[in-house]
């Protein structure tokens, strides 16, 4: 506990050693166990037993090569590890000028795969926000969002005045959400590439 306070400056160290217990066995589960196990950020989770890899080794995946393996895997991971992860897969796919096309080619699936949360969990954001109930500020708004993104929801409603409009609104908690994951994120990254050349 106390390597995990001190490595990543965080006072909840419970709370983000348990996250930390998930986002190794995710990656562990998804073919990434040789990388915890070099660069030893299992031993900093007491008690800590990595999950057995469902792959054999990297490129078994059903004929894919070495980078797209390692992007479906990725991917994989991403999506369990939820709107954190996934906002950086996205960010990943952008850098065409860093990694190979296989594996940008199934970061770049991540656009279309993060899931919608219930409207009532989004109906306390937007009253909160506004101070006001959504029936006073809306003569109708559409439960269905239009657009789904890691960090936001996009909705269509209109409003009492009959002026349509679009309504963005942030998950909920996704900002604390955000800087204690992307905190374990550098965390992790930082220690494997102490063992590692090619991810540094």
């Amino acid at each position: 506990m106390d390597i995990i306070r001190k490595g990543i400056g965080i006072s909840r160290t419970f709370k983000n050693a348990a996250r930390l217990r998930e986002i190794l066995s995710v990656f562990a589960r998804h073919g990434f166990d040789e990388f915890i196990i070099n660069s030893k950020l299992h031993v900093m989770i007491p008690n800590f037993v990595i999950p057995k890899s469902r792959f054999k080794k990297l490129d078994d995946k059903g004929g894919y090569d070495f980078w797209q393996s390692i992007g479906f895997r990725l991917r994989k991971s991403f999506e369990e590890l939820g709107p954190s992860f996934i906002k950086m897969g996205q960010l990943l796919a952008t850098r065409e000028d860093l990694f190979d096309d296989q594996l940008i080619k199934e970061l770049k699936l991540l656009q279309s795969k993060v899931a919608p949360i219930p409207f009532s969990q989004i109906s306390k954001n937007i009253e909160l926000e506004l101070g006001k109930k959504i029936d006073d500020v809306f003569s109708e708004i559409c439960e269905d969002p239009i657009g789904v993104a890691s960090i936001g929801l996009v909705y269509k409603a209109t409003l009492i005045t009959g002026e349509e409009v679009v309504v963005k609104v942030r998950r909920p908690n996704i900002r604390k959400s955000l800087l204690s994951d992307f905190e374990l994120i550098a965390f992790i990254v930082l220690q494997i590439e102490k063992v590692s050349i090619d991810i540094k």
